[in-house]
């Protein structure tokens, strides 16, 4: 039988060698991971507000907000990103000028396709042979043990390390 501190150093190891895979392929690009997430927001939500798209790192636990607005700001001024004004003209979509849709441009599309693909192939790779009752299985395991992760990092108990002592 598998126990907790077994499972836990298991399933870190597994997100660390996941993450060094990601960071190697984003190192190549010359994106950062904070970077990464902008982009994967963006091309599966299409447009985003700029305050959706910084919430969207804060809540995944990305980066803090500061930090979020530093990376959507340097990507808008690499020109990976703009507001849909920018990219499709007065007749795109906006929800005003303080807030602005963003969107990948097509400098942005460059960098960020063959990444994704890489990623993609790599995730095929670790994934592909799998049972899919397993995948399953872990999937929502790990989505569990997510949402109470999160739940505890809501709570102010799990803030106070001095709580359990």
């Amino acid at each position: 039988m598998t126990t907790t501190a077994a499972l836990t150093r298991d399933i870190g190891q597994a997100e660390r060698t996941l993450r060094a895979l990601l960071e190697r392929t984003l190192n190549d690009s010359g994106l950062s991971f904070s970077d990464w997430t902008v982009l994967v927001f963006l091309d599966d939500a299409g447009l985003l507000a700029g305050s959706e798209l910084i919430q969207r790192q804060v809540d995944g636990r990305v980066a803090p907000e500061a930090a979020a607005r530093t990376t959507v700001d340097g990507l808008r001024t690499s020109g990976l990103i703009a507001t849909a004004h920018e990219t499709a003209g007065p007749a795109a979509r906006s929800t005003g000028g303080e807030d602005p849709l963003l969107t990948l441009t097509p400098a942005g599309q460059a960098v960020y396709q063959p990444v994704r693909q890489n990623v993609l192939r790599i995730t095929g790779e670790l994934y592909g042979d799998l049972p899919p009752a397993d995948l399953e299985a872990t999937h929502r395991t790990l989505a569990e043990v997510a949402r109470r992760a999160h739940d505890l990092l809501a709570s102010a108990s799990a803030l106070n390390v001095n709580a359990a002592s």
